[in-house]
């Protein structure tokens, strides 16, 4: 029989840079870091991440098809959000994972970029109980880039798991404890959904 805490829903956050040099390569490990983020977080495991070109549909890709649910946090509008894209068929393929997301919610406060990547990142480092980067391990170059939530995070003290963007190894940036709660307190997805629709349209 399964626990209620193997099936409390935990939020896995991710961030990862837009410009990605071997894309099946870091598919592949973010399959193989999911499964075993689902494994220490349990069966109530929901990811939540932007939908920003790169590393964020590679990461929201993953996980639609592991059937690891995913929410889906936005900078802007979604017709403004598409400006941020230079390909066509990759907007168009966001859009797509966008729309078999449990929840979608757009970044309070209207402001313009970086800055409102930025609000996003601050959203995911509120909820995640886990985060999974992937990171080239440079230092922050402005505001709302992978390296600034890296540090964040870090400073935080949010379990984070690392993927290095250029080689591809993860590793743990603070460790995961087996068995812990979930930072947001909730026991069940429904109510955890609600909440969150209070606070973004509230």
């Amino acid at each position: 029989m399964r626990s209620d805490r193997n099936s409390q829903p935990k939020l896995l956050g991710f961030a990862g840079h837009r410009r990605v040099a071997n894309e099946a390569g870091l598919r592949r490990v973010m399959r193989e870091e999911l499964v075993m983020m689902k494994e220490r977080l349990g069966d109530g495991l929901i990811a939540m991440s932007s939908a920003a070109a790169g590393a964020d549909l590679i990461f929201l890709r993953s996980c639609v098809e592991l059937r690891v649910p995913i929410i889906v946090i936005l900078p802007f509008p979604r017709e403004r959000f598409a400006e941020d894209f230079e390909a066509v068929e990759e907007w168009e393929f966001a859009e797509k994972l966008m729309d078999v997301s449990l929840a979608q919610y757009i970044a309070p406060g209207g402001h313009a970029a970086p800055e409102a990547y930025q609000v996003v990142a601050g959203h995911l480092l509120d909820w995640s109980d886990a985060f999974l980067f992937a990171w080239n391990g440079k230092p922050p170059q402005g505001v709302g880039g992978t390296e600034e939530t890296v540090m964040d995070a870090c400073e935080m003290g949010i379990p984070s798991r690392v993927i290095d963007a250029e080689n591809l190894e993860p590793r743990w940036s603070i460790p995961h404890e087996m068995g812990r709660k979930a930072r947001h307190g909730f026991e069940t997805r429904r109510e955890l959904l609600e909440h969150l629709d209070q606070r973004f349209y509230g």
